[in-house]
């Protein structure tokens, strides 16, 4: 199962808090799919990525038939599907808390490649979890909008849309591997295939989060 939380707290990367933007999701993992995605993906494209891609964090750990649940609309264009439900009685996120979490973010735009992972990228066996506090634009909205309502144990995939995606190169999570950083700075900003309508693409991704903590 997952690390336990206790170890998962240790290592964790604070924010610091900005004022984030609205502005415009991700979703495949085929390349057959991506060469015909629709500048906006459908919301039965989303229905497919989010069922069909393995676990993220801990590869077979979710049963196939928890992760073909359907996807929800969690607000401002992001959808979520719980894999795991999370302690029955865990703190639930809400707005304003502070969480500790474990991320791992997909890029739509490079066919699912990994531009973050807490647990891979861990050091002496234990994650580089996450810090923030949730609504103050500490990371960007779409993870904000992903976590609410989560317990604590529970691991939910979100895919979040352009809008609620990276708007600038100031905005967290970024990857801690510079070469990791550059490469999706220029797929995501990259101007020529902004100029030529890709921007919904470029900048969709997907976040597998592990909740390891809300702190009050």
């Amino acid at each position: 199962m997952f690390a336990s939380a206790a170890p998962s707290l240790a290592p964790a990367t604070s924010f610091t808090t900005r004022t984030h933007r609205r502005v415009r999701p991700i979703a495949s993992v085929s390349r057959s799919e991506a060469s015909t995605a629709p500048d906006r993906p459908s919301s039965r494209r989303s229905v497919l990525l989010l069922a069909s891609v393995p676990a993220l964090l801990h590869p077979g750990v979710v049963a196939a038939e928890e992760a073909r649940q359907p996807p929800r609309d969690l607000g401002e264009g992001v959808r979520g599907v719980d894999l795991i439900p999370g302690k029955p009685d865990g703190a639930v996120v809400k707005d304003g808390d502070a969480i500790v979490v474990n991320l791992k973010g997909r890029l739509f735009a490079k066919q699912g490649w990994i531009f973050t992972d807490d647990v891979g990228e861990g050091k002496d066996g234990l994650p580089q979890s996450h810090r923030f506090t949730v609504g103050a634009g500490e990371v960007i909205r779409g993870l904000e909008i992903g976590v609410l309502g989560m317990k604590e144990g529970g691991v939910r995939r979100v895919v979040c849309p352009p809008g609620v995606s990276y708007q600038d190169k100031e905005q967290q999570p970024v990857p801690r591997d510079f070469s990791n950083r550059q490469r999706l700075y220029t797929t995501i900003f990259n101007p020529t295939r902004l100029a030529n309508g890709e921007g919904d693409t470029l900048s969709t991704v997907i976040f597998d989060i592990e909740l390891v903590r809300v702190a009050k």
